[in-house]
């Protein structure tokens, strides 16, 4: 996100004294966006400000600004065009549901993915404590001083603590999938995945760092459809993901487009995972309707089609219906 305290000016450009980027009020802060070119035709400068005192604050909302294009030369040079403030509080909207959408899903992959876990070790005749005993032992020191310092600093967890300090001598696996942490857990996926050769497991451990990453954002509030395209240094989409989308008929053209940047990969993998290994039942069922929801929200928010965060979110809607979540 651009550094939206850039705005923080007083109306007419100069900064107050003892302060380059003072706090605006909320009348300043209308001030400042109409002399960037924002409208305020379909939410009036009234609603625009009860809805920055009461429902979301300036430096969050002018964000998606930057969805939109500038003008340039003319009278007109650098204002945005074709922006109003309802485009910036309906995509506000969007990126809520979003994560509304998101992070009950990432909460069901980590519990039908350490269901799968312990089904693929009964399967294997494991010795819930042997194998348990099998993956500490294999870690690098520096890892296991990582795995060993959690548990210690779980001991006293008012949730797991309990469990923690009966098992901690000798723990079984099923107790360590419900104590640690996704991304530690994820390590034990790897592990098991090599140890009794299973490819699907061994798919879900790499799409379980996308997914850690999309709860993570979702359960800080973070803004996401400002940067859905920004690119990044991880943002490569998974093989799994792209076979997928391939055996579905979605063009290499538009999986070059979409794929590009990290956010979205992590969005789409995260579809894609939940797809693979949360079963029917109502908690889909639920996660399914949020995602409709969303979906009828997009095309129904009045940003127009071209704009990067609502033709990013169609296509995530067109993901599901490849990958067969949604009809």
């Amino acid at each position: 996100m651009e550094d939206a305290t850039k705005a923080n000016l007083e109306p007419d450009g100069m900064a107050a004294a003892g302060h380059p980027k003072p706090m605006l009020t909320v009348e300043q802060q209308i001030a400042h966006m109409k002399s960037k070119g924002i409208t305020f035709d379909l939410v009036s400068e009234e609603e625009a400000a009860r809805h920055l005192r009461t429902k979301c604050q300036f430096f969050r909302i002018y964000a998606y600004r930057e969805l939109f294009d500038r003008h340039v030369g003319g009278a007109r040079d650098g204002q945005y065009a074709n922006l109003d403030f309802g485009h910036l509080k309906a995509l506000s909207n969007l990126d809520r549901m979003l994560r509304d959408a998101l992070l009950p899903m990432t909460l069901d992959i980590e519990h039908f993915t350490k269901v799968r876990l312990l089904a693929a070790a009964e399967d294997a005749a494991e010795d819930g404590y042997a194998v348990m005993r099998d993956y500490l032992g294999s870690l690098p020191r520096t890892q296991l001083d990582r795995v060993e310092a959690e548990l210690d600093r779980r001991m006293n967890d008012p949730y797991v603590g309990a469990a923690v300090r009966k098992y901690r001598s000798d723990m079984p696996v099923w107790v360590f999938c419900e104590v640690v942490p996704l991304g530690m857990f994820s390590g034990l996926v790897k592990f098991c995945a090599d140890r009794w050769g299973d490819e699907g497991l061994r798919k879900v451990h790499y799409l379980l760092k996308n997914t850690r990453s999309v709860r993570n954002f979702c359960a800080h509030g973070a803004c996401s459809v400002n940067g859905l395209l920004q690119r990044g240094s991880s943002a490569r989409p998974p093989a799994a993901l792209v076979n997928e989308l391939t055996s579905a008929g979605v063009p290499k053209r538009l999986r070059s487009k979409w794929l590009r940047g990290e956010r979205m990969v992590n969005a789409c993998s995260t579809l894609y995972l939940y797809q693979k290994v949360v079963p029917e039942g109502t908690a889909r069922s639920e996660r399914e309707a949020a995602l409709r929801e969303l979906f009828e929200a997009v095309e129904g928010s009045g940003v127009p089609p071209e704009n990067a965060a609502v033709a990013a979110l169609l296509f995530m809607k067109r993901l599901t219906v490849a990958i067969g979540m949604l009809d």
